[in-house]
């Protein structure tokens, strides 16, 4: 618990919750980028996502395209190959073997998203470039996420959770 503007913010602690595996298939909905020959980009805008660890995955800033495998995706988490995991609220077009994951039946939300993250990068284990990860290995991994009372994912902690870290982290930065 803490106090932010007057306001006293309870939120449990993840250790308090009980948590459980779920197939990640089951409660992702997945697409997957596409191979486009490096000469077609030029410099621009749009974000395009490739299998790096840096820069939230960004290899580079492009036009959009009119090739038939150029699209844009934005509220997601990438997820590579390689195992590198990334929310982006902002729309992005994905490079070869980088899926995009959106939960099936509810909107993200950068709080959402970024707990999710961490918890892709913490219960997959992490794959090397002769153990890469396919788009159908990918949806038969496990995810451990807290759970409801019913025993699903309780999507409403996972948010207020992290908006609660984001506001102690600003907090901090304020007293600096």
């Amino acid at each position: 618990m803490y106090m932010e503007e007057g306001i006293y913010l309870k939120t449990k602690k993840v250790n308090d919750k009980a948590w459980k595996a779920f197939v990640i298939g089951d409660i992702f909905e997945m697409t997957t980028g596409a191979s486009i020959s490096k000469n077609e980009f030029s410099s621009g805008n749009i974000p395009r996502v490739t299998a790096s660890d840096n820069k939230n995955g960004i290899g580079l800033f492009t036009n959009r395209l009119s090739h038939k495998n150029f699209r844009t995706n934005g509220n997601f988490i990438s997820y590579s190959f390689l195992g590198s995991a990334f929310y982006h609220e902002y729309d992005v077009s994905l490079d070869m073997k980088i899926h995009g994951l959106k939960i099936k039946g509810k909107t993200l939300n950068k709080y959402l998203g970024q707990f999710l993250v961490t918890c892709l990068r913490h219960t997959i284990l992490t794959p090397s470039y002769g153990n890469q990860i396919s788009s159908k290995d990918l949806l038969t991994k496990k995810i451990l996420l807290p759970i409801s009372e019913l025993g699903d994912p309780d999507w409403e902690f996972m948010e207020d959770y992290t908006r609660n870290k984001f506001r102690q982290i600003k907090k901090s930065y304020k007293s600096l």
